[in-house]
């Protein structure tokens, strides 16, 4: 369950947005957030890493007012060095159950979904990112229903890997009643045929109908679902035929190649899912 959550900020407009969306966290279980902004302090002295610090705690605070009004404990942390350093170690530190923030915004935000420090969190961080495009985000009069309704309709896809199954216990985890309706996705190669493919027709739905049974043990209504076709292109149709809320995927395949595919799958979800994404580590 996620219960204790990390909001990295960087002052821009679209952190106003991160904010709005993560006063809906609590729908999924989370009670306490850590915000935090990195001072990127290469190069400059002690006093003046000093100053910019006491700067940020004081902009933090005022941030944080409309988080402690919805509910939330806050803590303000305002670390210092390399970005992706201080996030992962903050993490570690207080044991989050996550790093929540937004897509395709400006400056350190920005560098959280492009470029390496993305790649580097999807492949080296041990907690789970939850994220949303920033252009969905603007695009709702209130961004926290995004997460409020996460649960209604979640598409998890699988390749039956360890990374896969933690998505599947995170989504098992979350508070009774949060998830309505959820879609267990598991894509074949499109390159397979005959005998070849219906062996793997019927060990992925042998395989999906075991999960299902323990989600349906947890009380959560689920479906599973075989598609054929490229992996990330899949998820998407599956995202909009069904219209889900959420989607939760791990990272890691069972193999190199399929790691490649489940690192290709977190990358294109955050860049084009229709809805927040849980991503897994």
């Amino acid at each position: 369950m996620l219960t204790t959550v990390l909001v990295p900020v960087d002052f821009s407009d679209e952190c106003l947005d991160v904010l709005a969306f993560a006063r809906g966290a609590s729908a999924l279980g989370v009670r306490s957030i850590v915000l935090v902004h990195v001072v990127e302090s290469s190069g400059m002295e002690g006093p003046v890493i000093a100053g910019k610090v006491d700067e940020a705690r004081a902009r933090l605070q005022e941030l944080a007012g409309t988080l402690v009004e919805s509910g939330y404990d806050v803590e303000l942390r305002v670390p210092t060095g390399d970005t992706f350093d201080a996030l992962t170690a903050l993490a570690a530190e207080r044991t989050v159950d996550a790093i929540l923030c937004g897509s395709h915004a400006k400056g350190i935000v920005s560098q959280l979904v492009e470029g390496s420090i993305s790649e580097r969190l999807i492949r080296d961080a041990s907690v789970p990112l939850l994220m949303a495009r920033f252009d969905l985000l603007r695009s709702k009069d209130d961004p926290a229903q995004m997460l409020k309704r996460f649960g209604d309709v979640v598409v998890l896809p699988t390749d039956f890997s360890l990374s896969a199954s933690r998505a599947l216990m995170q989504a098992l985890q979350m508070p009774k009643g949060s998830i309505k309706m959820l879609y267990l996705l598991h894509v074949l190669d499109p390159g397979l045929s005959g005998e070849q493919l219906r062996r793997q027709e019927e060990g992925a739905e042998f395989h999906l109908k075991a999960l299902e049974a323990m989600a349906e043990q947890q009380g959560i209504p689920t479906s599973v679902v075989i598609r054929t076709g490229d992996p990330a292109r899949q998820v998407l149709a599956e995202l909009d035929e069904r219209r889900a809320t959420g989607v939760i995927t791990g990272t890691r395949g069972r193999n190199a190649v399929q790691e490649v595919l489940m690192g290709s799958v977190s990358m294109t979800l955050l860049r084009q899912a229709s809805c927040p994404v849980l991503i897994v580590p």
